[in-house]
């Protein structure tokens, strides 16, 4: 069975609503005020059971010009059209922006009834056939039947419900979607139920016994306690489903206008882009226009940007953005109307084509290529690629599958089948897990890390080595980001096997980089090193080196690096001491502790060596670094302790 819905469209008081009674026996004018103006207002609802076992859902909209945002709310939800014109009044302004609506929320399919058949003669009858034919000659309805009917006598009745069977099986049902959504239309309360919402599916299913959020709220879970479908209970609704769904946790004050239920917590957005066609209308759009907005139940004023024109004529398509003026619940490829401020002319239609876009200051020309080759393809069935690449564009970074799955709103497996058995125009990194990023910005880490290392080089000519992975990674901003690590060790192995950089000692440099120094440099380095030696028992103190030194503090710095890197010296917590006298108190520090269960205290080695306090602290400092040693208390009254790794240490040495 087909999942489907027909709604009506047409001119206020052409009999849509008498129409639908006569084919299903179910009266949709259930309002007192509907009944006493003698049109409908508000949405109806009904359904048609058809001979073939076949059932479908019915929406009667309005047709009254008052109410034609009543109507955007219904025509969301609809498959295929009945387009109802009355035969002694033939096609009116009502008809004209009726058709317009369903033609740009991209509703193909439809049949004509040409009704009131029984208040003209059969020569009328065909000038009011011909009339509608010639209408529907340029539009997506051309070959559509149109069936003279009334719904007083009952003739053309069985020949319309003939055509709404044939009409099925060439309509195509919904592609699937993981995504359940339902705008909702009615909210009442039924005595020992609670509150019952009524809608169609846009999107997905959903079952007896699942949660839902009603959106945009707070994002509380309602729980779904039954369903009914064509007014008998089901376990499950699918998209192109009429359903009426008891909530538990919903009160009727939780509603307003326009929110939905979906079984996601969905992200509310203020901005979108969007591709909208004009309507032959008189009405003129500047760059920037104010509009009122209509998806579904959802009505807002927006301020409307054109991106891709300068002048704005009808029956052009257009990609704009729009400032909406509420948070809107929305996802890609949403159908939407555009009417004028006052919301009394239809401007235009169109679809999302991105929920979050960056907000757009400058119409830039990549910016226009990018969204109008966006445009093209959304509406593809391969259009999740192309999804993903507007997403990735978004933020310069690397992205996981499943944080693009979540933005997109798609199974993440659905996801991953795409990217990896269809064509896709940006870059995949693979190891233990996927990595996303955009094919421009995959080049830009490429020429920034090589500008990291080509500047290091630069600002250290003299040093064989480059850069350890966390320092590449920090200067990257990638510390912050969780995909950052994963993604750069991919891409600089990649690096790696291209040629444009090599290991050394641990850290990245540019392929082929070689230290430089000439005669002074060398003379510079000795000088400095033979400065630091001098200090012999003392901790060597920079600032009266630098007191002594004809050399710049950028030189000096540069040659500490240089000779740390050579391991001559030694570091801790920026203050240094000559690797000779290191190595030299090693052994004579592990000879002291190696039988002295208790420690030592930090004053025995002291006496030992013969060193000063700040000296004989910093050797502490450099050994507890190596893990041979480990201390207790501070200054004075530090007490040193043997480790294992300095025990095996001591053999090592004594081997």
């Amino acid at each position: 069975m087909k999942h489907l819905i027909m709604g009506t469209a047409g001119h206020v008081d052409h009999g849509k609503t008498s129409l639908i009674k006569t084919l299903t026996n179910i009266d949709c004018d259930t309002h007192k005020e509907e009944k006493r103006r003698g049109i409908t207002i508000n949405l109806g609802f009904s359904y048609l059971n058809l001979p073939n076992g076949e059932s479908i859902g019915i929406i009667d909209v309005p047709g009254h010009k008052d109410f034609i945002n009543t109507m955007v709310g219904g025509a969301c939800g609809i498959d295929f059209v009945l387009l109802v014109v009355a035969a002694d009044s033939g096609i009116m302004p009502q008809t004209i922006e009726h058709f317009n609506i369903i033609s740009a929320l991209g509703i193909k399919k439809g049949i004509v009834a040409l009704t009131k058949i029984d208040l003209i003669d059969s020569e009328l009858a065909e000038m009011a056939k011909y009339e509608i034919l010639e209408f529907l000659e340029k539009t997506s309805l051309k070959n559509a039947p149109v069936i003279g009917v009334s719904s007083i006598t009952g003739q053309g009745i069985d020949e319309l419900i003939k055509a709404i069977e044939d009409i099925i099986p060439e309509i195509e049902e919904r592609k699937y979607e993981d995504l359940f959504r339902m705008y909702i239309d009615r909210i009442f309360s039924v005595k020992g139920f609670g509150s019952v919402v009524t809608g169609s599916v846009l999107g997905g299913n959903l079952e007896t016994g699942k949660d839902v959020y009603l959106l945009p709220s707070n994002g509380q879970k309602l729980r779904v306690r039954s369903i009914e479908r064509h007014g008998k209970a089901v376990e499950k609704v699918f998209a192109g489903d009429r359903a009426a769904i008891n909530l538990v946790g919903i009160k009727n004050e939780d509603f307003r206008r326009g929110m939905i239920i979906s079984d996601k917590n969905l992200k509310e957005t203020e901005m979108v882009d969007a591709s909208i066609v004009l309507f032959e209308t008189n009405t003129s759009l500047a760059l920037w226009s104010v509009v009122t907005f209509h998806s579904g139940t959802f009505e807002c004023p927006a301020r409307m940007h054109v991106l891709n024109k300068d002048i704005v004529k009808a029956n052009e398509e257009i990609i704009v953005q729009l400032h909406l003026l509420k948070k809107a619940v929305l996802v890609n490829k949403d159908k939407f109307i555009i009417r004028n401020s006052s919301g009394d002319k239809t401007l235009g239609g169109g679809y999302i084509i991105d929920t979050y876009p960056l907000h757009h200051k400058k119409r830039t020309p990549s910016l226009i290529e990018n969204l109008t080759h966006l445009s093209d393809s959304i509406l593809n069935i391969d259009s999740i690629n192309e999804s993903i690449n507007i997403e990735l564009k978004k933020e310069f970074r690397p992205f996981s599958p499943e944080e693009i799955a979540e933005k997109l709103n798609i199974n993440i497996e659905k996801l991953l089948d795409e990217i990896k058995n269809k064509p896709i125009s940006f870059k995949i990194y693979q190891s233990q897990e996927f990595i996303l990023v955009d094919n421009e910005y995959d080049k830009l880490f490429r020429s920034k890390i090589l500008k990291i290392l080509t500047e290091f080089h630069k600002e250290s000519p003299l040093l064989p080595d480059g850069l350890e992975n966390n320092e590449i990674t920090g200067k990257l901003g990638f510390s912050k980001i969780k995909q950052g690590k994963s993604y750069f060790n991919m891409l600089i192995e990649e690096m790696e096997t291209e040629g444009l950089v090599e290991k050394n000692n641990n850290t990245w440099i540019v392929k082929g980089h070689k230290p430089v120094i000439d005669k002074q440099t060398q003379e510079e380095i000795n000088w400095l090193e033979n400065e630091i030696l001098q200090f012999e028992m003392q901790k060597p103190i920079l600032s009266e080196i630098e007191e002594r030194s004809k050399l710049s503090k950028y030189k000096l710095k540069l040659y500490l690096s240089y000779l740390l890197k050579q391991g001559k010296i030694c570091f801790s917590q920026n203050e240094f001491v000559h690797s000779n006298y290191v190595n030299k108190f090693r052994p004579v520090l592990l000879k002291q502790l190696i039988n002295k269960e208790e420690g030592i205290e930090i004053n025995e080695f002291k006496d030992k060596i013969a060193a000063t306090k700040r000296l004989c602290a910093l050797l502490v400092e450099i050994y507890e670094a190596e893990k041979i040693i480990t201390t207790q208390g501070a200054g004075i009254d530090t007490k040193i302790f043997i480790t294992q790794i300095g025990r095996k240490s001591l053999t090592s040495i004594t081997n």
